[in-house]
């Protein structure tokens, strides 16, 4: 499975359009919900990102939506939850627990039978620090780079674990102003370490033309 950020961009385009526009839908919803109780966003930002991931939720049942996903940890599903052959995709979404972190969206996952996506909102486009198991455990994966090594070496590559991926994004006024994918490959310490980042913002309203553009890069 190649790793590098323009083939992961290529193959999960679908899925990062749709997520963008629950992301708007959600933005919308809150900044009306405020309006019409005059309240200030900036005074409760967790009840603010709540009522986004909310709306946001919604908008991406048709991907498959699990409202009682069992487990956040990379892999914890049978291998026959792919088997959807509407979709061949499942939108997670487990209880929240201590993986929380206090973050809204931290209990958004999003998977494909070769990768999972996990949407948090970050203003500072930093991932979460690798503070629990399940966490480690999802940033723990080999780096992109080493990974089209394996596979260009000549060996048959054993079957690989679907990539760890997280999609970051933050809003300013109602507007979306950060959607950047990662991919992290490790943690030194608390502190995640990143493969790759990427800006999909600029990308996302020019539809093929981005997808050509990214592949170029």
């Amino acid at each position: 499975m190649d790793s590098a950020p323009a083939a992961v961009t290529q193959r999960l385009w679908p899925l990062l359009v749709s997520v963008h526009e629950a992301l708007q839908a959600g933005v919308a919803v809150s900044a009306a919900v405020h309006a019409a109780h005059s309240w200030n966003p900036t005074a409760d930002r967790h009840l603010d990102h709540q009522l986004v991931r909310r709306e946001a939720m919604e908008h991406l049942r048709p991907w498959g939506a699990d409202l009682d996903g069992p487990d956040d940890r990379p892999g914890a599903l049978a291998a026959d939850a792919w088997l959807d052959p509407r979709h061949g995709r499942r939108l997670e979404l487990p209880d929240a627990g201590t993986e929380n972190l206090g973050l809204p969206m931290s209990g958004l996952i999003l998977g494909t039978p070769t990768d999972v996506v996990r949407v948090w909102h970050s203003d500072d486009g930093e991932l979460p620090a690798a503070d629990t198991p399940g966490l480690r455990a999802f940033y723990r994966q080999t780096p992109s780079t080493q990974t089209q090594l394996a596979i260009d070496d000549g060996r048959t590559p054993a079957a690989p674990a679907r990539s760890s991926l997280a999609l970051l994004w933050a809003d300013t006024g109602g507007v979306i102003t950060r959607l950047d994918l990662v991919r992290p490959y490790g943690h030194a310490g608390r502190r995640a370490q990143v493969d790759w980042h990427v800006d999909l913002l600029a990308h996302l309203p020019r539809g093929a033309a981005a997808r050509r553009a990214l592949g170029d890069g």
